[in-house]
This record gives structure tokens, C-alpha cells and sequence, in this order.
């Protein structure tokens, strides 16, 4: 049923309904165009942005109930892909890029986030104190991050007071994870017979009896013949999880005012800890967020804006330091392996793997206790009395993170059980008990200091409108570990010019440097030149009722990436200590040194043309539409020609700035809201984003096929062996190139001869599926509102990514367990319908190779929100004294249509936590 609605959908690419925005019920009016816009060290009136921004608000971000900020903006900003990392609470960071990927090799694709103007992180920070998000894409946006900006940008922005009376808000939601699918293995009676099996196609003698089959079949000698599903032992059916909000807003003409408090426990999947011995702990995670921001009129003319705010998390697990290794156990083990407990109530366990039950209750615990803050000042002075228009301000901040660990691990018995030929039982003990050691040696820690001066101007002089900015900026970013912080001078300028609201030309340009480069060569000149047109303000198209809004644009400009990967300060040479020379009748090692990689004087950072094309579009009041393209050509990528030092002279290859990378897409978003009086209220919007890349060139050494190029296929692209079947019989063994990696049988995969040279070997890899970067990302939003019910929902899906079968999926391959889908193995009786490869029982080389046929189409469909709620009305609120009240029942990650079998999910398909599936239910008011 799965596969079948995902054909019906995403094969048909949904493109004509998939176009997802950031808008909601009590932001409806996102589907109207707002009024002004984020951009960098500051805002604009939207109509004379001339840059590629999208943004959406922190209230949208409430819909999905989720421990990391990051993991709310799937699809509500078109050209952010974000990408699933662990599911596990504190861990759960996932990847994100905008526009695509445009570079390659060991280069950072990490956007540069910056939170009220600074660089910080963002992901502990939760929706109820977060004003916006934005996102800047095309030069015109971010070229006044210079070096930092290639990979784009993101601008966080919190709230701050609002004039008027005090206004308390406070809210209350409740729910719980659950994992939305988990490996399904085979079990004890599946899982003998097909050993058998495969210990015959070995040539080797079948393991167990009918007897023993029988035993495993009825299950009735639970300790000899135990048939555990170890996911049911170390894991609960859901895992409660709580959020608290309180906040307050208010003030006057002299001060304004933000607090927020937030109070959010998660629990993990894993049983409760602690039933046996309370030295172990559950997988478990809570977070203490604060935040006050205050804005002062100090003077009529000089103001002040104080940004401070905070968190304090703990997470806990049993001893070690995430849960992967734990459910990588529970995925590996055999369910005839051993009983969960002995008759005598001590945990099972055999040589080759321990008890993940015991591991839970018995191992101790793994804590971690983290402390976030982040502050600025910043000080504004109106400077009317030289010129109206003019000011000068000023910011001084500090961020910083502070992460304390502390394993408590301890070790303990398990035992095996079996009989012997004389019906014997015997029991071997593994591991031994040993009480609770402490390491509290581990922290972690990171500074950020930064200062930023600006001179601002923006005046009207009748249809003339004139803004100009002059900015300095400077950071400092230290890291545990490293004595050298990571610096960076950055000035620039942005001057903007608009004609009677038709006409917009802008120019921004940065002169920043690093000190990762050479002296002479740490400065660079970042320019960038937008334009813009209102046609709708043109006298031909004023009293036009279909087009209320009408606006054209474009950029060109330069931007750079400083993250290029590669060993620091590389344009020094080098001479680490190496291997010991040997010397003497005694051949005693003396210390020695030796030359490193060869220095790269002239190493500099990546730098992009991007190029920007937009459209914006109001269509009778109730219609907009967005389109952009664009184009972005990254060269001096980093990497290691193969031709500038023969092999024979005995040294690394040298870093060069030699590679490059083409980067083209397009993205669209249009929305629709019917009548703000209509007795129902509905919207639907959406946005699609696409966008490939091609290396263009990387210095690759000669091929003698060119297939085996990287050169001319998007960064990420997977080279392996192209199945095309299994082998029938031993006569289409003889008739087929010959394999190389082992001798192969009738049911073992055969593989392409890409050369024609009759043989299967290294020779024989190609491109095969796609990038593990979807091309496409689109969405779906909803919404309807009637009598104070409303009801919201968020669609988001991907498509031209290619996901990869892991080891978990190999049958009996280094004593692991099997799979479902082993059963659809080949066999003589099934070649014509089988699926999977046949059996063996050791180590496959043939089979289990990186190749196509443990590919799959990681294209998907997901309901990531749907939440339902109601709203008091307004007469039932001023009895009760409340200025708003809402309740709501919520669900995230609810159903995903997508080619994967097993009903596993695309996005953690080789992570060992799964993916969650969260219900809640809540409420908010406000005083």
C-alpha cells in the first residue's frame, strides 16, 4: 500500500500541488506580502528589496514540537534543505544547506547563522522567543559577509517589547514520541532455517536440527531455543515529553521589554532505567531557556538594545556517549543468540555479543551538563543635527558554550547456556562485575567575541529615496583545544537608491580578511550589484484590478567561503614528528622529524559568482507568486592535483585552489487566501526549490575510461558497481565476465563490465543513482478556520536523492543478524521472483559490495505537521479576564509515502535511533 500511493504521488512528482510556504492561522496574512523585510545589519521595505530572501515567523515554528529549532524548518523556507540527523533528544542537529551544495572534497558547507546580528548557534533556541528566520541566498544578500557568505546565510531573529500595557503569555503542551518503524529482523525459527541454508550453499553441514527448528517454531524452550526481539526489550512504546512557556511583553516610549522563559523534557526511547540498580540512567534530555531583551530611549536621539539570553541542558544515557552503539546491538544480534535472562535471573549473553538489556540497566551512566549565553549591547545615535537621516551605532557581543561530561561505566556478567551432547547444561560466564569508575575529564567549550560600528543614512527627498550604510565588523572565535582563535576584519558598505517606488538600484561590497591566509593575501573584495523594477507602479498598469503587484529583479555579484577544508595555515611548510629512524647494531628508534604536505603560499578561499533572476507577484489581493533563478560558479575549491609531485619523491600532494564547481536552480512560491471576512477562512500555498550542481573540474588523475571522472557529476555523487541481476546457473557464470572479489554461484549478483574488458574489477565503477542530496524540495501548506476552530497542515516531500541499503541489511555477514527481506532470497525455486541475493553464511565479497542494487530512491512525501485547535471568542475571554486563550492536539512526522520497504524511513534509514512520530496536546493563553 505504501509503495503503491507512492507511485501515485511522488512519481508524479506532486510538482503541480508541491509548493509548501511559512504561513499559518495566526499568520495568515504571510500569504499578503509584508511590509518590510530582514536583511543584512538591518531591515527594508519590502518593495525595495532587491535581494533573494525568504523568511518565516517564529509562531509557525510552534507546529512542530521538537527539542532542536533546526528540525522545525523542513520545506517553510524554499532553498533550505534540511537534512535528518539522529532523532535522539540533544543530538538531533540535522544538516542544512541553502541552494544546493557548491563545493566539494573536505570544504564546509555550513551556512554562516547569525542570531540578532551575531554569529552564535541557534538550535537550543525554541520558537517562542524566535521573531523570524530568514535566509539570504543571492549576492545582493549576502555580500556583505564577504568570505563567509558563498553557502548563504541565516538571520535569527529574537522578540523584543512592544508598547503597551503588560502582557503575560503562558503555555502548557504535553505529548510523546514514538519510533516510526524499527529494522525488522528475522526471527529465531526464520532465522535457522535460512542459516541452513546458506551453510549449504558454503558446502558447508547445516548448524541446527529438526528438532531444533521445531523448538524454535513452538517456542517452547525459551532458554535453549529463545526466539528475543531485542528492540522490545531495550525500548519503550513511547517516551512522554513536556513543554513549558511563560513570557512577558510590555513597555513604554522609554523602555520596552521581552522575557521569556521555557521548560522542555524529553524522554528517551530507551526503558526505564534504574529498575535494577540505580547507578544506571535512561536516555533523557531537558533544557532551561531564558531570554530578556530590552530596548531603552536613553535620550531622544540615543537608544540602547540589550539582547541577552540562555540555556542550561542535560542530557543522561547509559554509560557511553550516544545510544547508536546500543541500537547497533539490538540490530546485530541473532534472536536464537541467547535468552534475554538465565533461569537463575542473570543476564544472557555469549562471546561474540553482550546483553543490550544489561548494557541499559547495568552499565552506569553517561551525563553531560551544557551552558549556553549569548549578549550584545548595542547603542544608536540619531545624528539629525548634522543631516536628517544620519546615525551611527554601535554593538559590542559575546557567545559562548560550555559542556561538562561525566561517564560513570562499570561492567557485568552475562552467561551463555546450552547442552552438551550428554544433555548437560552448561553455563559460561562472560565479562565480569566490576564497581562504578568515574571520568569526568571530558569538557568542551567555545567563545565567540565580535564588535560591528555602522554609519547609517536613509532619507526621502520627494520621489527620491536614498539609504546608505558603512559597516565595520570584527570577531574572534575560540574553540577548546586550540590556542589560535579563528578571526575575521570585515568592512563594507551598502548604498541603495529608489526612484518614485519603480525603480531600485543597489550595490553592497565587504573587504574582509582572515587569518588563515598568507600574509599579503588574508583581504579580499566582495562586490555586488541589484536592481529592481515596480512595474506595478507604472501609470500602465495602476489601475490594473488583476495585478496589484508587480515587481522584477536582479543580482550579480562576488562571494567567498573561507571554510575550505584542509589542514590551518597551509601556506607554512610543515616537519611533524614521524616514524623513528633505526640505527645501529642495536636498531634502537631515534625521534625524528620529516617533511609534511608542501606548503600552498598563494592557498586563498573559495569564490562564488552568483547570479539571481526574480519575480514577485500579487494577484487580485489574494494570489502571490515568487520565482527566482539563479546560477552560481564556485572556483578555487580546494584539492590535491594529482600531477605537481611525482609519487616517487615521497611526500603528500600539495592543497591547491584549482577546483570548480557549477551550481543552477529555481524556486517558486506561490499562496492564495480567500476573503478576511468570509465566515470560512481557508489558505493553500506552497513552494518548490530546485537546484544541481556539476563539478566542473578537480584535478582528478588520468583515467583510461571516462566513466571513472568525478569531473561533470554533482558533488556527493556515488561511484559503485551497476547490478544488473543475479547469475542463473553455472552456464551464465561461464558466459559472463569473470568477478573478481570471490568465486561466484547461480543467486549471486552479477555486475556490469563497463570497460568490455571480460572482467569485473575496481575498473568496473560508475556513477550509479544520485547524491544523497535531494534536487527537489517542496511542500504543501493548508489551512481552514471556522467559529473559532482551526485546522493546519504542513506537507513537505523531497525527490532526486538516492539512499543506500547499510550492513544491517546483510544477511549473516560478520555473525549479524538477517534482515526480512532475506527471505525473498534467491534459490533455484525463486529465480524468478526473488529479490535478494542467495545466502551465504560467511562473508560475502561479491555480494556485498557497494553497488546499485542496495540503492534506493530516497524520494518521500512526509505530513510533517497537522495540528487542530480552538480559540475562545472574545466575549467568553473578557468574562474570564484573558486576552487570548487557544487549545490544540497536535502530531508531527505522521505519515511518510516513499519507495522504502519495511515501512522504514528514508531520512535515518542507516542511523541507529529511529525516526519519531510525536502526538501532543496543549494550550496558551495571554493575559
Amino acid at each position: 500500500m505504501k509503495s503503491s500511493i507512492y507511485h501515485l504521488f511522488t512519481r508524479q512528482r506532486f510538482v503541480a500541488l508541491a509548493f509548501a510556504c511559512s504561513a499559518g492561522w495566526h499568520a495568515s496574512a504571510q500569504t499578503v506580502r509584508p511590509d518590510s523585510v530582514e536583511v543584512p545589519y538591518g531591515r527594508q521595505a519590502a518593495w525595495m528589496v532587491t535581494g533573494a530572501v525568504s523568511s518565516v515567523q517564529g509562531s509557525e515554528l510552534k507546529k512542530t514540537f521538537n527539542t532542536n529549532l533546526g528540525n522545525t524548518l523542513y520545506g517553510r523556507l524554499p532553498g533550505l534543505t534540511v537534512q535528518a540527523g539522529s532523532s535522539e533528544n540533544g543530538v538531533n542537529t540535522p544538516g542544512m544547506v541553502i541552494r544546493g551544495v557548491g563545493t566539494f572534497g573536505a570544504a564546509d558547507t555550513k551556512i554562516l547563522v547569525l542570531v540578532d546580528g551575531f554569529e552564535s548557534t541557534f538550535a537550543q533556541l525554541v520558537p517562542d522567543e524566535v521573531e523570524s528566520i530568514t535566509i539570504l541566498k543571492d549576492a545582493a544578500a549576502v555580500a556583505l559577509y564577504g568570505s563567509r557568505g558563498a553557502n548563504g546565510v541565516m538571520l535569527v531573529t529574537t522578540k523584543k517589547g512592544v508598547k503597551g500595557a503588560l502582557r503575560v503569555g503562558f503555555g502548557v503542551q504535553y505529548g510523546f514520541n514514538k519510533p516510526i518503524a524499527l529494522p525488522e529482523n528475522l526471527r529465531s525459527y526464520d532465522y535457522a532455517t535460512l542459516y541452513n541454508e546458506a551453510l549449504q550453499n558454503d558446502g558447508k553441514t547445516p548448524m541446527y536440527t529438526n528438532s531444533d527448528l521445531e523448538a524454535y517454531r513452538t517456542g517452547n524452550d525459551p532458554y535453549f531455543h529463545p526466539d528475543v526481539n531485542w528492540y522490545d526489550q531495550i525500548l519503550r512504546k513511547a517516551a512522554p515529553m513536556s513543554n513549558y512557556n511563560l513570557t512577558f511583553n510590555g513597555g513604554n516610549e522609554t523602555v520596552r521589554y521581552f522575557v521569556a522563559l521555557n521548560a522542555l523534557t524529553s524522554q528517551g526511547l530507551l526503558i526505564k532505567a534504574g529498575d535494577k540498580e540505580d547507578e544506571s540512567s535512561n536516555s533523557k534530555f531537558q533544557r532551561y531557556n531564558f531570554r530578556t531583551n530590552v530596548d531603552i530611549n536613553i535620550t531622544q536621539k540615543l537608544t540602547a538594545a540589550i539582547r541577552l539570553g540562555g540555556t542550561v541542558e542535560d542530557k543522561a544515557n547509559p554509560a557511553g556517549n550516544t545510544t547508536a552503539n546500543l541500537f547497533g546491538l539490538a540490530a546485530s544480534i541473532p534472536a536464537n543468540a541467547f535468552p534475554v535472562y538465565l533461569p537463575n535471573g542473570s543476564f544472557g549473553g555469549n562471546a561474540l555479543y553482550a546483553n543490550p538489556l544489561g548494557n541499559v540497566l547495568q552499565t552506569g551512566s553517561y551525563t553531560s551538563n551544557g551552558r549556553t549565553l549569548q549578549g550584545s549591547l548595542r547603542l544608536t545615535q540619531q545624528l539629525d543635527f548634522i543631516t536628517p537621516g544620519l546615525s551611527v551605532s554601535g554593538a559590542l557581543a559575546l557567545n559562548t558554550y560550555f559542556n561538562s561530561y561525566s561517564n560513570k561505566s562499570k561492567q557485568y556478567e552475562r552467561f551463555s547456556i546450552f547442552r552438551n551432547s550428554n544433555g548437560d547444561t552448561v553455563i559460561t560466564r562472560f565479562g565480569q562485575k566490576t564497581s562504578l569508575a568515574g571520568d569526568e575529564s571530558r569538557s568542551e567549550q567555545w567563545r565567540n567575541y565580535a564588535l560591528q560600528g555602522f554609519l547609517n543614512y536613509d532619507r526621502n527627498f520627494g520621489i527620491h529615496n536614498i539609504s546608505a550604510m558603512l559597516m565595520y565588523n570584527q570577531d574572534s572565535y575560540s574553540i577548546s583545544g586550540n590556542n589560535l582563535p579563528y578571526k575575521h576584519i570585515n568592512g563594507g558598505a551598502r548604498i541603495t537608491y529608489a526612484y518614485d517606488e519603480r525603480y531600485v538600484a543597489e550595490v553592497n561590497m565587504a573587504y574582509m580578511g582572515s587569518e588563515n591566509f598568507p600574509k599579503g593575501k588574508r583581504f579580499g573584495y566582495f562586490p555586488a550589484f541589484s536592481a529592481g523594477w515596480i512595474a506595478s507602479n507604472e501609470n500602465f498598469l495602476k489601475e490594473n484590478k488583476v495585478i496589484s503587484f508587480l515587481k522584477l529583479r536582479a543580482s550579480y555579484g562576488l562571494t567567498g567561503n573561507d571554510l575550505i577544508g584542509g589542514p590551518r595555515f597551509m601556506f607554512d611548510q610543515l616537519f611533524p614528528f614521524g616514524a623513528s629512524p633505526y640505527f645501529g647494531t642495536g636498531n634502537n628508534g631515534t625521534a625524528g622529524i620529516y617533511e609534511g604536505t608542501p606548503a600552498n603560499p598563494d592557498v586563498t578561499w573559495e569564490k562564488e559568482t552568483k547570479t539571481n533572476l526574480g519575480l514577485e507577484a500579487t494577484l487580485i489581493e489574494r494570489i502571490t507568486f515568487n520565482l527566482d533563478v539563479f546560477s552560481n560558479k564556485r572556483r578555487h575549491i580546494l584539492a590535491q592535483p594529482f600531477f605537481t609531485v611525482p609519487q616517487y619523491v615521497g611526500v603528500d600532494l600539495p592543497f591547491l585552489n584549482v577546483g570548480k564547481v557549477d551550481n543552477k536552480g529555481l524556486e517558486a512560491v506561490i499562496a492564495y487566501h480567500n476573503a478576511a471576512d468570509a465566515k470560512v477562512q481557508w489558505f493553500v500555498a506552497g513552494n518548490a526549490a530546485y537546484a544541481k550542481n556539476k563539478i566542473v573540474y578537480n584535478a582528478e588523475a588520468v583515467q583510461e575510461d571516462t566513466y571513472l571522472y568525478r569531473a561533470g557529476h554533482p558533488a556527493g555523487q556515488p561511484f559503485g558497481l551497476q547490478a544488473i541481476g543475479f547469475f542463473k546457473d553455472a552456464a551464465d557464470i561461464n558466459a559472463s565476465p569473470r568477478q573478481t572479489f570471490t568465486t561466484v554461484q547461480p543467486g549471486d549478483i552479477k555486475y556490469k563490465d563497463q570497460n568490455g574488458d571480460n572482467i569485473i574489477d575496481q575498473n568496473d565503477v560508475n556513477a550509479i543513482g544520485n547524491s544523497y542530496l535531494p534536487t527537489l524540495t517542496y511542500g504543501l501548506h493548508a489551512g481552514v478556520k471556522f467559529r473559532g476552530f482551526d485546522l493546519d497542515a504542513f506537507f513537505q516531500g523531497v525527490s532526486g536523492s538516492t539512499v543506500t541499503l547499510g550492513n544491517q541489511f546483510y544477511a549473516f555477514q560478520n555473525n549479524r543478524s538477517a534482515p526480512e527481506m532475506a527471505k525473498d532470497r534467491w534459490t533455484p525455486a525463486t529465480a524468478a521472483s526473488a529479490t535478494y541475493p542467495r545466502l551465504s553464511s560467511a562473508n560475502n565479497l561479491n555480494n556485498y559490495r557497494f553497488s546499485s542494487f542496495w540503492q534506493r530512491d530516497g524520494s518521500y512525501l512526509k505530513l510533517r505537521t497537522l495540528e487542530l485547535g480552538y480559540s475562545l471568542p472574545k466575549q467568553t475571554l473578557a468574562r474570564i479576564k484573558l486576552s487570548s486563550a487557544r487549545i490544540f492536539l497536535n502530531g508531527n512526522n505522521l505519515f511518510s509515502v516513499d519507495d522504502i520497504a519495511g515501512d522504514l524511513d528514508p531520512e535515518t534509514l542507516n542511523i541507529g535511533y529511529p525516526a519519531l512520530r510525536t502526538f501532543s496536546a496543549g494550550f496558551r493563553i495571554e493575559l
